[in-house]
């Protein structure tokens, strides 16, 4: 058999033999590793490649190994440098060994020899020769072999000519420079014999995907975030280390970036092109990186939003290491107050500042309110909306407030002045006079509304709203020190403790709403019932049984499973209340339920698959909904390649032809918030197709 048969023969039986003796990985990453310079040109030493050689002799000339530097590029074995004869058998090699638990699965070196068999009588009559070959045995692995056709000749290749391979299974390559030993009996003359590399680029594979977690940071804690926020991470690689960790918010990827470069080994050598996987070195990164990433939430609107970090390794083996959301609160916040000043009678003119804000708002806006005469149970003033307004009879023994709304990219909040002193009339009162009264007396009625302080006739829009003791005669309190001035609020409770007010959860799952009602001094109100009131998207409030507070003023509400939904609560103070207190709304996110399948799961010839799924949960509008479809190829991550539409009974199905003729490609399906449909962004799990 020729040596070319028997290389052939090697190769294929070493494939074969690969597709069963190794366990079939989730995904198996590859990346690159170029030796002495890339493709275009740019220096990469000698990462990966070690030097050996036969034992010296003395009297004899021993070789010399030298490793590319950035002045050559070049990696060369040479003998005869010395003028002395080369002892028969010596050798000189350079090795490659795959890291542990990693395989050698292509290989491009560009090689040039120079190579003498001269005849010096009595002295040197062996030919050098070079071998290329790979793992233990020399004749089993051989990939090339060079030497002098006829004795006496040198056979030289000047320009570099390239050696390659793909799809094998090794573990080691090996380049040799050697006096050869099977023919003659004397020695190799003292004639200059090389072997140069000028580039090589070895592929490595990679079976397991890396581990890991998150640590802490903004991003991954319970409260609301605003600004700049972290997300610190730790990961683990038995391979060819942890490269980068990729950052995705709502489902769109914001950054991706090298945890540790480990010294500038861990990075890209060749970022001209598409592939971020090409390294100088096999085991290029750190195989334990404890590191954080930034993103900067002002980017966001305020609200919730979904956060995910995957981290891979060198191959592009990826792992999700943190799934879950935030809530972004970077609207302006009140500092301070907006100031009233001006003379609060009938004719003068009241005037208001923004007051102090953080989070740098561009923009202003006033809306002016007419309050009792305790500051509370306040309207707005028609038109009002300058930052001075003119008092006019209509707001005689009334408090004036005014409210500041300051806006920028994130969101809006408003802050509401203190009262004003109460507006006195033309005649200077603070008070109507008594019917039938001519004098001029100020007096200081309080004109306090039943509602109390922030309440209204109009229970906020709830359907079906009722006071839970309006069947009582009389004036009969809610509760202990039941108050008009009183404050209700609330919160989701989490289950690794504090609190939200804006929360996502599982579908079929359930949450805890904890809350507390006190009067204006900060007191609970104990034994007092609330109500209940939830809103669907696109719907209106519609009321719900309530609860009752406890000794202390607080309470536990349990929000059933269901949809995604807007609660609050109400409270009446008394039986002969026509104004509700309500409470601040709290928000539940809640995704449908969402699946993809995909057949067949291995495809070839036409390469062609379905993709199918349902979206469930109920309430599906009668013209479907839109599913957006996701499709992943390493290096380039998930994106967007096609939209579809449901039936009425949610479910969906189309058909995709691969380009690629081989490769693993993952699919998802998301179902963005839409119209009516009471349920939150959906995504679902990945299912992964094999194209051969």
């Amino acid at each position: 058999m020729s040596p070319h048969i028997r290389i052939a023969a090697l190769i294929a039986l070493t494939a074969i033999a690969a597709l069963f003796a190794r366990p079939p990985a989730a995904f198996a990453g590859t990346y690159t590793v170029h030796s002495c310079q890339t493709p275009t040109g740019t220096f990469t030493g000698s990462g990966g490649w070690t030097s050996s050689a036969s034992v010296a002799l003395a009297g004899y000339d021993g070789g010399s190994a030298v490793s590319c530097s950035s002045g050559t590029s070049v990696a060369s074995l040479q003998f005869g440098a010395t003028g002395l004869t080369v002892k028969a058998g010596s050798w000189l090699s350079w090795d490659f060994v795959a890291p542990a638990g990693l395989t050698i699965t292509s290989y491009d070196i560009e090689r040039a020899f120079n190579l003498a068999w001269p005849i010096v009588a009595g002295v040197a009559n062996r030919a050098y020769l070079m071998q290329i070959w790979h793992d233990d045995d020399a004749n089993a692995g051989l990939l090339d072999f060079r030497k002098p056709v006829q004795a006496g000749q040198t056979l030289a290749q000047e320009l570099p000519s390239s050696v390659t391979g793909a799809a094998v299974s090794w573990r080691s390559l090996h380049i040799e420079l050697s006096c050869w030993p099977v023919m003659g009996n004397l020695d190799c003359g003292p004639f200059p014999a090389q072997v140069s590399i000028s580039r090589a680029a070895i592929g490595l594979t990679d079976d397991v995907a890396p581990d890991g977690f998150a640590t802490g940071g903004a991003l991954a804690g319970p409260d609301p975030v605003r600004g700049n926020a972290s997300l610190s991470v730790h990961a683990t690689d038995s391979g060819g280390g942890v490269y980068r960790v990729a950052l995705a918010i709502d489902g769109v990827e914001r950054s991706r970036q090298v945890l540790d470069d480990g010294g500038g080994a861990c990075g890209d050598v060749e970022p001209a092109n598409d592939d971020p996987y090409e390294f100088g070195t096999p085991q290029p990164c750190p195989l334990a990186v404890d590191g954080s990433v930034q993103f900067d939430t002002a980017a966001l609107r305020d609200g919730a939003h979904t956060v995910r970090a995957t981290v891979e390794d060198a191959g592009g083996n990826a792992t999700v290491v943190y799934d879950g959301s935030i809530e972004t609160r970077n609207a302006p916040v009140a500092v301070s107050l907006p100031p009233l000043s001006g003379t609060a009678s009938v004719g003068g003119q009241l005037a208001a500042a923004p007051g102090e804000w953080d989070g740098a708002p561009t923009a202003y806006d006033y809306r002016w309110l007419r309050c009792d005469g305790d500051g509370a149970d306040c309207a707005p003033v028609a038109g009002a909306t300058g930052s001075t307004y003119p008092l006019a009879d209509g707001d005689a023994y009334h408090r004036m407030r005014v409210e500041v709304t300051a806006a920028n990219g994130s969101g809006s909040a408003v802050a509401r002045s203190t009262p004003s002193a109460v507006v006195a009339d033309g005649a200077g009162r603070t008070s109507p006079p008594s019917p039938g009264s001519t004098d001029g007396g100020s007096g200081t009625g309080s004109g306090t509304g039943a509602g109390g302080a922030g309440s209204t006739s109009d229970p906020g829009g709830i359907q079906g709203i009722v006071n839970p003791l309006g069947q009582l005669p009389g004036h009969v309190a809610n509760g202990g020190d039941a108050s008009v001035h009183a404050r209700l609020d609330v919160s989701f409770q989490l289950a690794a403790g504090g609190t939200v007010k804006r929360i996502r959860i599982p579908y079929g799952h359930r949450a805890t709403i904890v809350g507390r009602l006190t009067d204006a001094a900060g007191t609970g109100i104990a034994g007092a019932r609330l109500g209940a009131a939830w809103r669907l998207p696109g719907r209106a409030w519609a009321a719900r049984p309530g609860v009752r507070t406890d000794a202390r003023g607080r309470f536990v509400y349990v929000l059933s499973a269901g949809p995604t939904r807007d609660v609050r609560f109400t409270y009446y103070p008394y039986s002969d209340s026509r104004g509700a207190e309500l409470s601040n709304v709290v928000h539940a996110d809640v995704p449908a339920p969402l699946v993809i399948q995909a057949s067949p799961r291995r495809v070839s010839g036409a390469r062609i698959v379905r993709l199918s799924g349902r979206v469930g949960g109920g309430s599906i509008p009668r013209t479907g909904l839109l599913v957006t479809l996701e499709g992943y190829q390493r290096g380039w991550g998930w994106r967007v390649f096609r939209t579809v539409r449901t039936d009425r009974t949610g479910r969906w199905s189309t058909r995709y032809r691969f380009r690629l003729s081989r490769g693993r490609f993952g699919f998802r399906a998301l179902v963005p918030r839409q119209g009516a449909f009471p349920y939150a962004t959906s995504r679902s799990g990945g299912v992964y197709v094999v194209v051969s």
